[in-house]
This record gives structure tokens, C-alpha cells and sequence, in this order.
């Protein structure tokens, strides 16, 4: 990377906290701390939630599968978007019917305080290892990227997980993410988090979109990539080995569990005006998930053809699959875009990051410290100051964690591994007790406890000779807990009993999640007005860069200047047209 690179990215981070800075002055009580007021639009939760669902792994790793075999990997992430459809349909407007402030206020009045504080302790100790394993893994991409003298002191000094010399320590690269997110995370709250999420949509879309014609361009036009690509054995097949239709089917399931039941999108659910707005912003999650695949992973692909790895060696293919997206980012893009590339990557998983925090800090505040009798009628300001030490404590075991990670050495991955086997069973009896008026806490928790035990033994003992491991942890994850809780359901069905949780839950429906008074509107449309500008400064900063490479002179950028130029005219499109839009809108309420 070139200087120009390194100050793109400098000014880029800035700018998420001085948005984070500017949000912290709305602020008012804890409600818009935990959930923007629940004045967030439907549009802006669904890209908040479509940000959240990525991380640097949508590039490295299902990046490496795209280039390793083809058009599999654009099918599994197709199934995210029929598993938002199928939520969008049914399970998100069921969570804005309830008049709850966070996830964990749903869990106690469905379930109980012991159900909460299961929740929130298994929830708490897996997602702070996972977490902290998803920012080492971007970690090490910026450590690879960001070349320092060997003598500063920044620079990797051997310690485990480093890159070479001349490179960017680990520790210092975990502590410089894990301050960014901090940062915004706390001074912001969740209002914050939905403005930086617009603004990291703004730059991953902006530079993704630029790659495929640059991309295309490099290896000789669309025709010719098909006609190589079409070459490569099962290239253009929808599954694979290790991606079955099977599994496929199972992964779709998986994937309506946690988009229909993780705190950090039920929160989201949470925070929109009405229930017709909780299914569109899924609805959204769902359209960009059907649309948007392609484009993400059609450069690793295309990077097949120019780095087709050493015949079928598995190790070099893996190596190159990893590091495909951003070897193609070097070979395409230009100087200052390449440090946007970087940018996009980083802030996908600190995207992630951010989300679990608020969330986790709104359970914490509502259910575990608010629940307490000394603190149940405590003021607004302490609420907000309460949430905010639990988000930076919080924040600090996950970086501290994540500097720990190097020293089990590859052992990683089999963390990641068993925490998802006891991570996805979560989702999903909580969203069955938003429809089954007999599922106790106490049979919940044996649920769970039961799931785990069974997965992780498989996991353990069950070799792939037998059953292959991707299915084997579908099975577990997925089909195992609906089992159980079918089960469940029909032996509590015959012995005709009914939980009183579920009838204190039909007291918290909210009959005003229908319509919003002309207040709310207000807050909701100032809310939008501030995403899309901060959109359309985020693109346009990108457009003025190009501008900027061609009147330079730079031969990268001149070379395929068509296709900047191009890309430059878009960009002032959409801005040229929310400006009319923004004009007619003012015009018509100072008529009204």
C-alpha cells in the first residue's frame, strides 16, 4: 500500500468516530441510546442488519471458496436471502408487536429472570471468544497490509500470530480496531452504530461495485471469463463436496434461527416505528442478499483465471483463496482506493463488533443491572452512563481476549467451530416461544444443555468417514433443538399445560405499532435525512478521490479511465438525485 492508501484510511476512521461524536448529542434517555428511539426507518435497520450479518470472513473466507470452486459460494450466501424472506414473513413483526425494550426484557417476561441470566452468560462468554477471534483473523489482514520500519514501534516483533518483519505488530493492530470500535460504540450508542453502518454500506458497496468492471477488464471481458471460468471443473455448479444441496437446505434453516432470534437483529426489529416496518427492513436484508452475492465474490473468481494456483495442491489453493480478494484489490485498484478496499474490510467486521456490544450492554442495563431493586427507578443519565462502562468493559475482554488467540496456535479454528455449535442453537427457542404457549424456561434450558452436549460430542467423536462435518454440525445446530422442542411441545400439548409467560407476553402487544403519531414521523424522516447524507458525503469523498488520481496522472487509474469516469457519473447521479428529492420534499411540507 502507497501513503495515499494509509491517510484514505486514517481519514476514513476519523470520520466514523466525528459521526459517532455528532450522534452522542441525541442522546436524550436510554431508549435512544439502546435503540435510536425507535425512531430508525425500515431502510436504514435493514442495512444496519445487512452490515451486521457481514465481516472480514465474507471476504477471506467465503472469498477463498469462491475462488477454490466457483459459483457455490454465491448460492450459500443466496440462502441467507431466502432465510431473510422467510423471517420477513414471519418472525420479525411478531418481535415489533411487543412492546419490549430489549431482547432479554422478552426472555423475562416469557421466560423468567433465570432464563435471561442464561442467555446472557452463554451469550456473553461465546460471543466474546468468537468476537475476538473474527477481529484477530482482520487483525492479521491489516498486520499483512500495513508495512512500518522494522525499528518503530508498532512493528512486529515476532510474538505469535505477527506477520514479517516491517509489518504491523498484532497486538498494536488489535489495539488500534478495538479503540476505533470503542470509540463510536460508546460515545453513539446504537444511533451511532446504524450511522456508521450507512457509511461502511456507502464505502464496501462503492468499491465492490468499481472492482467488477475492473475486474472483468483484467482478465479480458465477461466473455472470455465465462469461457475460462466454464473450463475449471464445477466452477459454474451450485454446489460442491462440502456444500451440498443438503446442506444448503440446512444453512437456510440455520440462518432463519439467527436472523429471526439474535439479539443483535432483534434489536434492530426493535427500534423501527411499526410492525409493517420490521418486516421491510428484513424484507431488504433479503432483496440485497438475492442481488448483491454475485457482486462480492465475482473478483475472487475472476481472480481464478490470473492466479489459478499450482495444479490441485490443496495448501497453495487454500493460501491463494484466502488472500484472493485482496491480491485482486492490489492488481485493480488504484492508490487511495486500495486503502478504501482495506477500509470496507476492517470496518465489516468492526460493523459486527459494534452491534454485539449495544446489544449485549442493553440487556445488561435493562435486565441484569435495572433488575435490581435498588436500581429499578434510577434516572435516565445513570442508565446511559451504566451502559456505556459495560459496552467498554465489555470491549476490552473481547481485545484482550483476541491477543490471546495467537498462543493456541491453529486451534482457533476448532474454537470458532465448537462456539458455533453452541452459538446457532440459541436462536432458535426463542423465537419458538414468541408462538408456543407451552414451552417452559426450565424445558428451554435443558434444550439447549442437551444440543450442546450432543453437538459437541459429535463433534468430538464422530469422524467425517461417517458423516461429513459440515452436515454433522447443521444437523446438530439446526435439526437437533427443532426435535427436542417438537417433542416438547406434543408431550406438554397432551398433558394440556400452558405457560403463564406466554400470557403475560400477549399483555406487552403494543396497539400502537400500526401507525406513528406526526412526531414520530418527524424523528424518523431526521433520522433517514442524516443516513443518506451521510451516504452521499461517503461517495462523494470516493468520487472526488477518482477526480482527484486523474487529474494526477495516475497511469493506473488512466488506464481504464472509462471505466472511472463511468463510475464517477453514477455516483454524481445519486447524489444530483436525492438533492431533487431532498427539494421536492421541502416544497411540499411548507404547502402543507
Amino acid at each position: 500500500m502507497g501513503t495515499l492508501d494509509y491517510i484514505v484510511i486514517v481519514i476514513y476512521f476519523v470520520g466514523l468516530i466525528a459521526v459517532s461524536l455528532m450522534m452522542s448529542r441525541r442522546i436524550r434517555n436510554s431508549e435512544d441510546m439502546f435503540i435510536a428511539g425507535r425512531n430508525s426507518s425500515w431502510w436504514l435497520s435493514g442495512i444496519s442488519s445487512y452490515m451486521t450479518i457481514f465481516s472480514a470472513g465474507t471476504f477471506v473466507v467465503w472469498g477463498g471458496v469462491a475462488y477454490k470452486s466457483g459459483l457455490v459460494a454465491v448460492v450459500v450466501a443466496l440462502c441467507v436471502g431466502v432465510a431473510s424472506l422467510i423471517v420477513a414473513r414471519w418472525i420479525s413483526g411478531k418481535w415489533r408487536q411487543i412492546n419490549i425494550k430489549s431482547p432479554g426484557e422478552y426472555l423475562t417476561i416469557r421466560f423468567g429472570h433465570t432464563t435471561v441470566g442464561f442467555y446472557t452468560i452463554s451469550g456473553i462468554i461465546t460471543r466474546a471468544v468468537h468476537t475476538a477471534t473474527a477481529l484477530y483473523a482482520v487483525a492479521i489482514v491489516m498486520c499483512a497490509l500495513v508495512e512500518v520500519p522494522s525499528d518503530c514501534v508498532f512493528a512486529s516483533t515476532g510474538f505469535p500470530g505477527d506477520s514479517a518483519a516491517g509489518h504491523l505488530g498484532i497486538w498494536w493492530a488489535l489495539l488500534m480496531l478495538g479503540a476505533i470500535t470503542l470509540a463510536y460504540t460508546i460515545a453513539g450508542g446504537f444511533l451511532a452504530v446504524l450511522m456508521t453502518d450507512v457509511i461502511q454500506f456507502g464505502v464496501l458497496l462503492s468499491v465492490v461495485v468499481f472492482m467488477i468492471p475492473l475486474s472483468l477488464d483484467a482478465v479480458g471481458g465477461i466473455g472470455n471469463f465465462i469461457g475460462e471460468a466454464s473450463a475449471i471443473p464445477a466452477f459454474f455448479s451450485g454446489t460442491s463436496p462440502n456444500y451440498s444441496w443438503t446442506w444448503l437446505m440446512l444453512w437456510t434453516i440455520l440462518n432463519v434461527g439467527m436472523i429471526g432470534g439474535d439479539w443483535p437483529f432483534v434489536q434492530r426489529y426493535i427500534s423501527v416505528p411499526t410492525v409493517k416496518d420490521a418486516k421491510k427492513s428484513t424484507y431488504l436484508i433479503g432483496f440485497l442478499y438475492l442481488v448483491t452475492p454475485l457482486i462480492w465474490y465475482l473478483p475472487t473468481m475472476a481472480y481464478r483465471l490470473i492466479e489459478p494456483g499450482t495444479g490441485f495442491d490443496t495448501a497453495a489453493m487454500t493460501y491463494a483463496g484466502e488472500h484472493a480478494y485482496v491480491e485482486m484489490s492490489k492488481l485493480v485498484l488504484m492508490q487511495g482506493m486500495i486503502g478504501l478496499m482495506i477500509a470496507a474490510m476492517l470496518s465489516a467486521t468492526l460493523s459486527n463488533v459494534s452491534g454485539i456490544l449495544n446489544v449485549y450492554a442493553n440487556v445488561y442495563t435493562y435486565e441484569i443491572w435495572g433488575r435490581k431493586k435498588r436500581n429499578l427507578h434510577c434516572g435516565e443519565a445513570k442508565k446511559i452512563r451504566i451502559g456505556r462502562i459495560f459496552t467498554l468493559f465489555f470491549g476490552v475482554a473481547i481485545v484482550l481476549l483476541a491477543m490471546l488467540v495467537p498462543l493456541v496456535g491453529g486451534a482457533e479454528k476448532v474454537v470458532v467451530t465448537l462456539l458455533t455449535l453452541v452459538m446457532c442453537p440459541l436462536y432458535i427457542p426463542s423465537i419458538w416461544g414468541l408462538f408456543s404457549k407451552r414451552l417452559s424456561g426450565n424445558q428451554l434450558i435443558w434444550t439447549m444443555v442437551a444440543t450442546w452436549t450432543v453437538s459437541i460430542l459429535s463433534k468430538l467423536f464422530v469422524p467425517s468417514s461417517v458423516i461429513h462435518a459440515n452436515i454433522c454440525e447443521a444437523l446438530c445446530g439446526c435439526v437437533l433443538p427443532l426435535f427436542i422442542l417438537t417433542s416438547i411441545e406434543v408431550i406438554s400439548a397432551v398433558r394440556g399445560k400452558r405457560q403463564q409467560g406466554f400470557d403475560d407476553l400477549q399483555s406487552y402487544q403494543n396497539p400502537n405499532t400500526e401507525s406513528i403519531g406526526e412526531n414520530d414521523k418527524e424523528s424518523v424522516r431526521s433520522y433517514s435525512h442524516m443516513a443518506i447524507s451521510c451516504f452521499c458525503i461517503t461517495i462523494g469523498i470516493i468520487a472526488l478521490l477518482l477526480v482527484a488520481l486523474l487529474a494526477a496522472g495516475d497511469p493506473k487509474t488512466l488506464a481504464v479511465k472509462s471505466i472511472v469516469w463511468w463510475f464517477i457519473g453514477s455516483i454524481l447521479a445519486t447524489i444530483l438525485a436525492y438533492m431533487i428529492y431532498r427539494k421536492i420534499e421541502r416544497q411540499q411540507h411548507e404547502c402543507r
